[in-house]
């Protein structure tokens, strides 16, 4: 059985997540402090900077409004590196995360086909538009995530942790 656009955007959005979800719950709190490099995006900025692009994809797709405003202050792109100690707790980013995937699971379950061709929802000029569609929004957006939880994995595993069970 052959998937469309939606359905397998669908089927790796529920993918990402869960691998998103697992790496996540790997990390113990002095974890969060721990980055790839000296002065780089320490995992706790990393976590909020996901809860930031993945609830701002619905901006693009049109569907509404962001949960965490907020957070896009602190942690879209961008954004200067904001100390550890400054940051919201990883509880609360833990939960938000939660919630925001939450709500874009049944956003992304409810796209249509024919909606992946049509300009994003944000787009001001066409012509001059790198992601132009809400299909390469999505798609650059799903690498953008896909990036991240990378960087959190790698983390994960140089605290010792193991990242797949």
């Amino acid at each position: 059985m052959s998937m469309n656009t939606a359905q397998n955007f669908a089927a790796q959005y529920e993918l990402v997540n869960d691998w998103l979800t697992g790496i996540v719950n790997g990390f113990e709190e002095d974890d969060w402090k721990l980055s790839l490099a000296p002065g780089k995006n320490h995992a706790l900025w990393l976590l909020g900077h996901l809860v930031a692009s993945d609830d701002d994809i619905v901006l693009y797709l049109g569907k509404g409004d962001v949960l965490y405003p907020h957070y896009q202050e602190i942690f879209s792109q961008g954004k200067p590196l904001l100390a550890y100690e400054k940051c919201p707790p990883a509880s609360e980013l833990k939960e938000s995360l939660k919630k925001v995937f939450e709500r874009n699971s049944k956003i992304v379950a409810e796209l249509r086909e024919e909606e992946f061709d049509e300009p994003h929802a944000l787009v001001e000029n066409y012509e001059t538009d790198y992601f132009k569609t809400k299909r390469r929004v999505v798609m650059a957006w799903q690498l953008h995530q896909l990036y991240h939880t990378g960087q959190l994995g790698a983390i994960l595993s140089m605290a010792g942790k193991k990242i797949y069970g």
